[in-house]
């Protein structure tokens, strides 16, 4: 029983670190830029989200073609993405796509 604990906190660790841009093992809430063409003043905003729980279940839609097309974006400004993790159980990456 020990060594399967052990293990699957191991693993826990190793994938938190792998798909996080800032890793965190334990907890993590980072924004970051993620693309810019241009940081202007823009008239649009679409944001989309991609869930993992538990590494075995995964959904949601934040690809471009989906986001610009919800928000009528004809021009992409600039992309931002944020993470929130808690110990690599529950993992949600949001993507906020700016444009005009």
């Amino acid at each position: 029983m020990k060594r399967l604990l052990s293990t699957l906190m191991f693993l826990v660790l190793a994938t938190s670190y792998a798909f996080a841009t800032v890793p965190g093992s334990y907890y993590i809430g980072a924004s970051e830029p993620r693309a810019a063409s241009e940081i202007a003043k823009t008239t649009k905003k679409a944001e989309g989200s991609c869930i993992s729980i538990l590494s075995l279940i995964a959904f949601g839609d934040a690809s471009v073609d989906s986001l610009t097309k919800s928000a009528n974006i004809k021009e992409i400004r600039y992309i931002d993405k944020s993470t929130f993790s808690i110990f690599g159980l529950f993992v949600q990456d949001t993507y906020k796509i700016y444009g005009n």
